[in-house]
């Protein structure tokens, strides 16, 4: 697992972008162990938040296994006055890496968070020399759709385990060029 803190929004600087950032307190980004009690509590807001999204249709998904935590290189959380607010992770598997449940508490959104997240991310696989990064999302999350569309992430055909979810949407980016300086270890 990699350790580090980083500053406002790893990789990036603050409020830099084509989208108006909403200002809030001071963000400090810190990686942490996945199953952590700070993004373990994140994650269990992001399917909270997200089951009644999928209740209706519930019944026709197929759901991939969890990721194992020996399987996550880093997870990224920031931190607002203390408090979680935002995490996403770097998964490794044989034949990929994938960034995993990017998820923004919804009092902290819209000053940049989950681009932030998806830079630290970023930035750490480069770092180890990752070419290319790949991510599953809902049909039914159209916000999170439209941030990887934003954000460079090309949409392709899902991919195995998520192919057997009629609801899954996979994306693909590949990181050639360093457009963010990687966070501080």
């Amino acid at each position: 697992m990699i350790k580090g803190e980083v500053g406002e929004e790893p990789g990036k600087e603050a409020g830099v972008g084509t989208r108006a950032v909403r200002r809030g307190p001071a963000v400090r980004w810190v990686s942490e162990e996945w199953d952590a009690p700070a993004p373990a509590r994140l994650r269990e807001q992001m399917s909270a938040e997200l089951a009644p999204r999928y209740a209706p249709v519930e019944h026709r998904r197929v759901r991939a296994p969890r990721p194992a935590a020996e399987e996550i290189v880093v997870t990224w959380v920031a931190y607002a006055d203390g408090v979680p607010v935002a995490t996403a992770s770097l998964r490794r598997l044989p034949d990929r890496h994938e960034v995993k449940r990017v998820f923004v508490h919804a009092d902290h959104r819209g000053r940049g968070l989950a681009r932030a997240a998806l830079a630290a991310v970023e930035s750490t696989a480069l770092a180890l020399g990752v070419d290319r990064l790949w991510l599953q999302t809902g049909a039914l999350q159209p916000e999170a759709r439209a941030l990887y569309a934003r954000e460079g992430w090309q949409e392709v055909r899902p991919y195995a385990p998520y192919d057997r979810n009629p609801f899954s949407v996979c994306f693909t980016k590949a990181l050639t060029e360093p457009a963010r300086t990687p966070p501080s270890r």
